[in-house]
């Protein structure tokens, strides 16, 4: 059974020794979070490795942060794992000693031989380890609630799925709780974003006649009894308005040039009577290194973060059925009437291209008409190019 290993724990020195005399620079150790700590932390001297003057640090310091990657990745079997009698270690499972984690499983790159020898004895010890992650790692464990939330709402419940007892499944918690994971991670990774009443926000429609689009509610959200399509983030008959900042990316969201029977489309901006809060899935923060104490813990939520972001910005499949889209309909319905993230839309990727954003606004028609500006003089119809 897997075990989830959730981060966070507070990093274990006892084991080590930091009773150093040496100095070292950046240069000798490739791993980038380590060469800009020695850079930041330290001050000029004399390297003991290269016998050159430049900012250089307590060795000390770089095994303390070393030790923070260890920590991260392995532990004492003691405490998890079963006695083995017959095993080499006296344990079951994959159980090594130091030399065997800092020689081939750490992946820490020491390019100066000495220094190498340097790390390792004040660092040696004759405690057991095993990777922490060796019956499922943090990130393991939210992806699979992520498919078990998936399965739940489009096989098995779609409008009682918080019954906790009833859905939850073998080592995860009940499927609701990955909507309390994805609130957390928004509020700790303060992806929020402020878009301002000035700012231009396109919608673009394909139709059939030349002046189809004349007013606002042309191109506004559709009317309730009209929203016949299903999308990512609305299901159907449930109103809500899709556009961008960029023109361009907005007639590429929409416009098939396929479509024979609407040969037109037509482009126009609102802005907002006032400033908008959005969640922005476009911010994530890069992954952590292993070795830095301070974020190190977000690690999984962040892959975790990837894989569901991917989901919601997939493009609509037209083979797919209705079925597969209800898992990030209820998750944006979560973000949209959660009163602690207060949010009036959701910034997520477009998947026309890198670094382009969707933006939809948890507006309807009512709603567009009455708290969104229409400039009617940016109306734009062309006509599409046949391919």
């Amino acid at each position: 059974m897997k075990r989830s290993i959730k981060p966070g724990d507070d990093v274990d020195y006892s084991l080590y020794n930091f009773d150093t005399h040496e100095f070292v620079c950046s240069s000798h150790i490739n791993d980038n979070y380590i060469r800009k700590f020695i850079n930041e932390k330290g001050s000029i001297g004399k390297c003991t490795y290269c016998n050159k003057n430049r900012t250089v640090i307590e060795l000390a310091e770089v095994l303390k942060v070393i030790v923070v990657g260890i920590d991260y990745l392995f532990e004492d079997p003691v405490e998890f794992k079963y006695l083995d009698n017959e095993a080499e270690t006296g344990f079951d499972g994959d159980n090594f000693y130091f030399d065997e984690l800092f020689y081939e499983r750490l992946g820490l790159e020491i390019k100066n031989s000495k220094l190498s020898e340097h790390i390792f004895k004040y660092l040696d010890n004759i405690s057991l380890y095993y990777y922490k992650d060796e019956y499922g790692s943090y990130s393991e464990y939210l992806s699979d609630l992520w498919q078990l939330f998936k399965y739940t709402v489009k096989h098995r419940a779609r409008f009682v799925f918080y019954y906790k007892e009833i859905f939850r499944e073998n080592h995860l918690s009940d499927p609701v709780s990955i909507l309390n994971d994805v609130q957390a991670s928004i509020q700790n990774f303060k992806l929020f974003r402020k878009i301002s009443n000035t700012e231009k926000l396109y919608r673009c429609r394909q139709h059939k006649t030349t002046n189809e689009i004349k007013e606002a509610k042309d191109l506004s959200s559709p009317p309730d009894h009209l929203c016949k399509a299903y999308n990512r983030m609305s299901a159907v008959g449930i109103s809500m308005f899709y556009c961008s900042t960029d023109e361009k990316l907005c007639i590429q969201e929409v416009v098939d040039n396929k479509d024979l029977s609407k040969p037109f489309f037509t482009t126009a901006y609102f802005t907002s009577k006032s400033d908008l809060n959005l969640v922005d899935l476009t911010n994530l923060p890069s992954i952590p290194s292993i070795y830095d104490a301070e974020n190190n813990k977000y690690i999984d939520t962040i892959y975790f973060l990837q894989e569901f972001i991917e989901d919601i910005s997939k493009p609509i499949d037209p083979l797919d059925t209705l079925i597969e889209y209800i898992p990030t309909q209820v998750v944006t319905e979560y973000i949209r009437f959660n009163p602690v993230l207060n949010a009036d839309g959701i910034i997520y990727p477009s998947s026309k291209g890198e670094a382009l954003e969707n933006i939809v606004l948890f507006k309807n028609q009512e709603e567009c008409l009455d708290e969104l500006v229409f400039n009617e003089h940016s109306i734009t119809t062309k006509q599409i190019i046949k391919v």
